[in-house]
């Protein structure tokens, strides 16, 4: 069994605005080998800006981390704080170690900041992206009651990835991002989420015989944290299929995904139920009842659900 590289992390250190391009720099000389035939070699292949509440702290660090092992980068990760009365930055750098050889994957920048700062966050991070990488924004947030911050971050990105489920009104909110996808390159992690309950349904249609255009309905059960799935969700069908669509909110399910979606069309029942790790589906007619058949849901976290969204890009 090949044993993977050491990875080695630089004690974070604080510094000012003013001084991030000299800490920056100084991150090379931390990472640099002890022993005198050492090399040290920089990997990254984006700049990557991640923005959460500082109460979320711990999650974007652990999607981070999990992005990490598959794309190297130099991180940018903005917390908004407001307690946060001036700006403080930290700075780190972590490399993969084989031999005397380093190559540093990873260049971290950690700003905490209050909410009246953020007008200047395209300004600081500007002069920091590393020339010639593709520029990928994680808005793990709600949507912001300043729109402008919004879109001054995804016009400093080539790329936009947002997690609706943060969104406190998605039904108009997701408008809102839509209009925005007409300009911007933007992938939301929601609907990755739904990959699984899509095919689950494409493979029930191959257990029936359907008509393009023949009626049908669609009620689709979510939780409190599952309505922008279950939101998207009936817009594709919608789309797809001309289906008339219902929401009901399932009292206690807590998943960002569906519970339950149930599909009428022609005489044909069709029925996803999200059961832990995998979706049972089951397909019916007034006469016949097929045996079940499961899909395996999702597996992946939101860092594998933001590498995969970097990787599709």
């Amino acid at each position: 069994m090949t044993t993977a590289p050491a990875l080695l992390r630089t004690p974070p250190r604080t510094t000012t605005l003013r001084m991030l391009p000299e800490a920056m720099r100084s991150l090379w000389r931390a990472a640099c080998p002890e022993t005198p035939d050492g090399d040290v070699a920089r990997s990254l292949t984006i700049n990557f800006v991640g923005l959460a509440a500082a109460s979320d702290e711990s999650a974007l660090r652990e999607a981070t981390d999990r992005l990490l092992r598959r794309t190297p980068c130099r991180a940018f990760l903005l917390l908004v704080d407001p307690k946060v009365t001036e700006i403080v930055a930290t700075v780190s750098a972590a490399s993969r170690c084989t031999g005397p050889l380093h190559d540093i994957v990873l260049e971290e920048i950690v700003i905490r900041m209050g909410p009246q700062w953020f007008d200047h966050v395209p300004g600081l991070v500007r002069p920091l992206l590393i020339n010639d990488l593709p520029n990928h924004l994680y808005w793990a947030m709600g949507w912001p009651q300043q729109v402008r911050h919004f879109d001054a971050l995804s016009q400093l990105c080539d790329h936009t990835i947002v997690d609706t489920k943060h969104f406190a009104v998605p039904a108009i909110q997701l408008e809102q991002l839509q209009a925005r996808r007409q300009h911007r390159r933007i992938t939301d992690l929601s609907w990755l989420r739904l990959r699984p309950w899509r095919r689950a349904l494409a493979e029930a249609f191959e257990r029936i015989a359907w008509t393009p255009g023949t009626a049908s309905r669609c009620t689709i059960r979510h939780g409190a944290e599952g309505l922008a799935t279950a939101i998207l969700f009936g817009q594709w069908v919608e789309q797809r299929l001309g289906s008339s669509v219902s929401l009901e909110e399932a009292a206690g399910a807590a998943t960002t995904c569906p519970e339950s979606i149930a599909l009428q069309v022609g005489g044909f029942s069709i029925e996803l139920l999200g059961c832990g790790s995998r979706l049972e589906v089951h397909v019916s007619t007034n006469t016949l009842c097929n045996l079940p058949f499961a899909v395996p849901t999702s597996r992946g976290a939101d860092g594998d659900l933001l590498a995969a969204a970097i990787d599709i890009d």
